[in-house]
């Protein structure tokens, strides 16, 4: 990967790292502009909280910084984002720890529980990330730093054809899943295979798979609608392993400021993410339900069976992060509780004071 990233390399610095735009009547300002790496469509809850983002980050500069977003995977895919980031080819970008095996094992932590509240889970994210040992000595390796978080949602069935409402309807079907839910789902009779999100319309379309794991939001974004009719709203956990980073170089020549802006930023980007995403479920699936250009997907639920079955398997499977994290040299065990304990603290504040746009 790095030969291959070798050759976009230096221009991609060149390009990312120090172009800047003289602002009309601020002679003595210029803007920077931080190359953002997104593959994802610019549609959708995620897009435009990365648009609020470019915007806040000029406001916040006084107009010296601000995001050039490149949309779609036109500059790096999902699978290659974290890589890309590493090597510089651009300032920051949306990474997924699973298609970067091996390079950031803490992040992955936050995926082993099986949760589905969007502000607990993002907020308890971005303190584990900030904070925790393992994490920053993983992100200092890499050469990335972390910015702030993403969530998918709770985790929901996609199918094509036919419902999946018991343990039955998933013997022989083909799904399109990641991390924990494919021992799961195996255990269930299916059969999964790894595709990234930008291309589960064309798997689901061409029948190469019979459904996906995915997350409302995505099932818009991605216009999955398209190809799908049936949607079983397991409510599962969420991915929170899945957020901003910033080349560590970049980070390290902006001004002591700019990096306390950008420090302060991350928090409340993520922050105004969780808001977004948790209000976005409901609405999203009304819309899917109502239909959106003539298509309609049906939401059905699991039966009971089926969901406890599957978020204990899902739930036992953290041994083999705990695997993982020990042959990176991590205490597994001690990893692990630092992110439960975040998680009780998020939930206890959530229980006794509301979400904090409700306070």
């Amino acid at each position: 990967m790095k030969r291959l990233l070798g050759g976009l390399l230096m221009p991609a610095v060149l390009v990312a790292g120090l172009a800047t735009v003289t602002l009309p009547g601020a002679a003595d300002a210029q803007m920077r502009e931080l190359r953002f790496a997104e593959f994802g469509p610019n549609r959708g809850t995620r897009a435009a909280a990365l648009e609020w983002l470019d915007k806040e980050m000029r406001a916040r500069s006084n107009g010296e910084l601000g995001l050039n977003i490149t949309w779609g995977g036109a500059l790096l895919g999902a699978k290659t984002a974290a890589q890309g980031l590493s090597d510089g080819v651009a300032d920051m970008a949306s990474i997924v720890p699973v298609y970067a095996p091996g390079q950031l094992v803490a992040y992955e932590v936050v995926d082993t529980i099986q949760f589905g509240d969007e502000w607990v889970g993002m907020m308890a994210t971005y303190d584990f990330m900030t904070t925790n040992k393992d994490a920053l000595a993983e992100q200092d390796k890499a050469n990335i730093k972390y910015f702030g978080n993403y969530t998918t949602g709770p985790t929901q069935l996609l199918m094509k054809d036919k419902a999946v409402t018991s343990p039955g309807d998933l013997d022989g079907k083909t799904i399109r899943a990641t991390g924990a839910f494919v021992p799961a789902l195996e255990a269930e009779g299916a059969s999964t295979v790894s595709v990234s999100q930008p291309k589960v319309y064309e798997a689901i379309s061409n029948g190469s798979v019979d459904g996906s794991t995915t997350y409302y939001y995505v099932v818009k974004a991605y216009k999955q609608y398209e190809v799908a009719d049936y949607i079983t709203e397991l409510n599962m956990g969420q991915v929170l392993a899945f957020g901003i980073g910033m080349n560590m170089n970049t980070y390290k020549s902006l001004k002591p400021e700019q990096q306390t802006l950008i420090d302060e930023l991350g928090k409340d980007f993520t922050a105004y993410m969780a808001e977004k995403m948790h209000d976005s479920r409901s609405t999203v699936k009304a819309e899917l339900q109502a239909g959106i250009d003539g298509h309609k997907v049906e939401v059905v639920k699991p039966s009971d069976e089926l969901r406890a079955e599957l978020v204990q398997i899902a739930n036992d499977d953290v041994v083999r992060w705990m695997a993982k994290a020990e042959e990176k040299g991590m205490v597994a065990e001690d990893v692990y509780k630092s992110y439960e304990t975040l998680v009780a603290k998020y939930t206890a504040e959530r229980d006794a004071k509301g979400y904090p746009w409700d306070r």
